[in-house]
């Protein structure tokens, strides 16, 4: 048992993300390759790209989304809580700091639209908008190999 693992995170412009966790797997005495280094890696080790992976769909459903307020965001405690930013914390740094806030943020944000929000959040996830697909194998030697690939829910915050 050899307890290898390769994986790549962020990668953009290339397909097949698990062909290069394989790669890094093989190829380097890395664990893990993130964003465009893991995409030039890929391209570098002879995967097909770069490759513009918008669908015409899938343009479409980003546009409507950024018409509508670019709802959900899938963010927390900002302002603004129903656009589309740029987004600041509710909490003001200095106050992370102490763990406590000299003022009550009643008078910075309206307060009642933390739980509208929840439920917008909650009725725009379904098994519609998800991608994510895991699998391990195990061969007749008794190898075990596993892998796990996903986009997340559609318009979640990139590189989370």
């Amino acid at each position: 048992m050899s307890m290898e693992v390769g994986a790549v995170a962020g990668m953009r412009f290339v397909k097949g993300a698990s062909k290069a966790a394989k790669l890094v797997l093989r190829h380097t005495k890395h664990t893990l390759l993130v964003g465009d280094q893991a995409s030039a890696f890929a391209l570098s080790m002879g995967l097909p790209g770069p490759t513009n992976l918008s669908s015409p769909e899938s343009q479409a459903k980003w546009t409507n989304w950024k018409e509508h307020g670019c709802q959900p965001n899938f963010r927390k405690n900002v302002v603004p809580d129903n656009g589309c930013g740029p987004y600041h914390p509710i909490t003001r740094a200095s106050e992370l700091e102490t763990g406590h806030s000299g003022s009550d943020i009643r008078g910075i944000v309206d307060t009642s639209s933390f739980l509208a929000n929840v439920n917008t959040w909650s009725k725009h996830i379904s098994r519609l908008n998800h991608d994510t697909i895991s699998m391990t194998v195990i061969d007749k030697l008794g190898h075990i190999a596993a892998g796990t690939s996903t986009n997340g829910a559609t318009f979640k915050i990139p590189g989370r």
